[in-house]
């Protein structure tokens, strides 16, 4: 490793919150919306979890690789993520990977080599992205790859794997908003017809 290390971004950064948090939650606009089967084409999920304080249930947005049958997330914050919280309250969580829906069980991964495969799937599709996050989260200047199976054990991962035969625990993000979308789109095309038909009368 590096002698001198930084400050861990999950120490630096405060957690996100606020329009930050309101932004990283895009995502579930687009299930409402009825869009959600365009998840589909990015690594990105909705993991759906019971708050471990309120008792509500949490939609988060939430970046993953798979590994067959194996899912699994980062967080930037480590264990103090919200989300992280409620799966260590409540393993069982509802997940939506563009059209599918499923039960899941998620457990901490606790395997340096898991970690390490994991860190892998992570860098593999941008490097040039992820190399700097990972030494950031670890607190390394610059990542050297040498250096992974030394640093895999510093990062909070999640694994879930799938509970095929099991009804979902929680209600996932439902598309109550799919009226909106054909609706502007009539309202938009109504008014545009409003105003060619108005300008021709006028001419």
């Amino acid at each position: 490793m590096n002698a001198e290390r930084l400050t861990p971004f999950s120490e630096l950064i405060a957690y996100p919150k606020g329009a930050v948090s309101l932004l990283l939650r895009l995502p579930n606009v687009l299930y409402r919306l009825g869009l959600g089967s365009l998840m589909r084409f990015l690594p990105m999920l909705i993991l759906t979890t019971r708050g471990h304080r309120s008792g509500l249930v949490r939609h988060t947005p939430l970046e993953y690789r798979q590994h067959g049958n194996k899912i699994y997330l980062m967080s930037y914050w480590g264990e103090r993520a919200n989300w992280v919280q409620n799966l260590l309250a409540e393993p069982k969580a509802t997940i939506q990977q563009g059209g599918q829906r499923f039960a899941a069980q998620a457990r901490l991964v606790d395997s340096e080599g898991e970690a390490l495969r994991v860190l892998h799937l992570f860098r593999r599709r941008a490097p040039f992205v992820y190399d700097p996050v990972i030494a950031r989260l670890s607190g390394e200047r610059s990542l050297d790859v040498k250096i992974l199976p030394d640093i895999s054990g510093e990062f909070t991962i999640v694994r879930l794997d799938r509970l095929p035969d099991e009804r979902l625990p929680l209600p996932p993000v439902r598309a109550d908003l799919a009226w909106a979308l054909p609706t502007s789109i009539v309202v938009s095309a109504f008014t545009l017809v409003v105003i060619v038909f108005t300008r021709s009368r006028r001419s």
